[in-house]
């Protein structure tokens, strides 16, 4: 299979945490590559801080990136805003990169991009406060809030009863359709390794799309053809769209 693998003209293709591959992610270089690539919608990892802002990072903790143990909703922006979140990923190409907040990056793009924003935190204040960004930001149109808790989802329903959501799960059974019916979500989101044509088909009974998730990792050590595998495997299943660390490998 060569690159770039053609994909529907409808098809979401979703730079996950920005290009993530190349460059650090959940920072401002991995969004602008991703633009650069031709990617206009992004994801990103929304937790919140002690004086509550809303920080974009995956992990709970800062182990991966070089911090330690600290425990990012344990900690003010003025302390995770001074920390180096690139240097993890390349000392030289990246070095000094700080973290964003939800706000930098709605300024940064505005209208340009579409955010699938994921309740990552903990925080029992991170959906109104998610919601009140993209409010503030015009940005309704241009998001999709998403999460593995339902919880989480179903607060922000309570907040906005026509906010687009997706709802992250490993696979699509009788269980989730209810659940994913009763909460009326846009999206359901399983696993790119577990997805089939049968559960796309399940999804579309309740939701209007169905995106895969998990096109991720590395790919050395032949973990390229896996990562291709699984791309054929999401467009095989008829998926709407995927979120993957490299969104140049897959073009409209």
């Amino acid at each position: 299979m060569s690159l770039p693998i053609p994909v529907p003209a409808a098809f979401r293709i979703i730079a996950h945490r920005g290009a993530s591959a190349y460059a650090p992610e959940n920072t401002a270089p991995a969004f602008r590559l991703a633009a650069a690539m031709g990617a206009d919608e992004v994801e990103l990892d929304a937790q919140l801080t002690t004086d509550g802002e809303i920080v974009l990072c995956h992990d709970r903790d800062l182990t991966r990136y070089g911090h330690g143990a600290r425990v990012v909703e344990e900690m003010s922006w003025p302390e995770l805003s001074a920390l180096d979140m690139g240097a993890w990923f390349s000392p030289y190409l990246y070095g000094g990169e700080r973290m964003l907040r939800l706000e930098d990056l709605f300024a940064l793009f505005g209208d340009q991009l579409t955010y699938h924003v994921e309740i990552k935190g903990a925080a029992a204040d991170l959906p109104a406060a998610v919601h009140a960004a993209i409010q503030r930001h015009g940005l309704a149109e241009r998001c999709i809030v998403t999460s593995f808790s339902v919880a989480a989802l179903a607060a922000m329903r309570a907040i906005d009863r026509n906010m687009r959501l997706g709802w992250l799960v490993k696979q699509i059974d009788e269980a989730v359709q209810a659940q994913a019916r009763d909460l009326g979500l846009f999206q359901l989101c399983p696993a790119a390794e577990t997805v089939t044509a049968q559960q796309v088909a399940q999804a579309r009974d309740v939701t209007p799309e169905v995106r895969a998730w998990g096109l991720s990792g590395c790919t050395t050590h032949g973990a390229h053809g896996e990562v291709l595998a699984l791309i054929r495997r999401v467009l095989d299943a008829g998926c709407d769209g995927m979120t993957i660390n490299w969104p140049d490998w897959v073009v409209r």
